[in-house]
């Protein structure tokens, strides 16, 4: 009996991970490595050749067994922009002061690379200002959220390092909450793991996935209250179309390219997470995913 259980715990999952090549990509336990077969997806054409894209980077997982079904040049360490808001959002969320809170920007939030979406002492929730960052990938919004929490930014940064090796992303570096700086780096394998982790929470995941977001700032003009109607539009483009995305993130410097990590669902619930990174246009970004997307689901059976 005692040989039995030992055999179970040590043995199968070391077989399964073996025959099957799982590599524990996304984390799992042992016992999604027992069912590992029952959820990986299969390759039924061997002969097709791989999908060209012009990523420099990118890389296709299956979340429910962690197969990797597409990759190129997953591990190359590269700068991300703005999907370093991920790992901001996330490092604010532990320290929420209240969504229901009121704030205002001020100068000191102010960061160039955008359009000024929210203007100085205008006030809106902490959960308006959390969409724009995320929706329409707003640097001042983000700085905003930082500075709501009461922490300084050398110090959030740190707690997003922090935060990046407890999750094991051990080839990410953060060095601004917004992306600005082309010191934020990671990799597709990286990335794929951290938005996975992201999109569990379901702040992360409702904001990431609203094509479009409204809302309204109160201001003052001469002690007079006035209002005035906030309208924006996801980074995202994939967004309405007939790929069924969950959510994701867009990031663009002139050092990282234009890059895009998202998670999409199948038309048999399959979930996968599909990351591009160093790509040469925006409008390329969006048909890499779209290309590596009809690749996997033609190429891939799930049981």
């Amino acid at each position: 009996m005692l040989f039995n259980i030992l055999l179970s715990v040590f043995l199968i999952p070391a077989l399964g991970a073996n025959y099957f090549n799982f590599d524990g990509f996304l984390n799992l336990d042992n016992s999604a490595i027992l069912s590992f077969e029952r959820f990986a997806p299969q390759r039924i054409y061997t002969d097709y050749l791989d999908v060209k894209i012009a990523a420099q980077s990118a890389i296709a997982v299956d979340v429910k067994s962690g197969k990797i079904l597409y990759k190129k040049n997953p591990d190359d360490v590269r700068p991300i922009g703005s999907i370093t808001k991920l790992m901001a959002a996330s490092v604010f969320l532990d320290n929420n002061p209240g969504w229901s809170n009121e704030f205002y920007l001020k100068n000191e939030d102010r960061r160039s690379g955008g359009i000024i979406y929210i203007n100085n002492g205008e006030v809106l929730t902490i959960r308006d200002l959390f969409y724009t960052a995320l929706v329409v990938s707003d640097n001042d919004a983000i700085m905003g959220l930082v500075r709501s929490t009461g922490i300084s930014e050398e110090k959030f940064v740190e707690l997003m390092n922090k935060k990046a090796q407890e999750l094991g992303l051990t080839n990410t570096q953060f060095s601004d909450p917004t992306g600005l700086s082309s010191g934020n780096k990671s990799t597709a394998s990286d990335i794929t793991k951290l938005l996975n982790i992201a999109l569990a929470n379901p702040a992360i995941q409702k904001a990431t996935s609203l094509d479009k977001y409204g809302f309204t700032v109160k201001y003052s003009v001469k002690g007079v209250e006035k209002t005035r109607d906030v309208k924006i539009g996801n980074t995202d483009l994939l967004l309405g179309g007939y790929l069924n995305v969950i959510g994701g993130k867009t990031g663009h410097v002139e050092e990282a390219g234009y890059c895009f990590a998202t998670k999409i669902k199948g038309e048999k619930n399959q979930d996968v997470i599909i990351v591009v990174l160093g790509s040469d246009s925006n409008f390329n970004r969006f048909q890499d995913v779209k290309a590596v997307a009809d690749w996997i689901f033609s190429n891939y059976n799930w049981q």
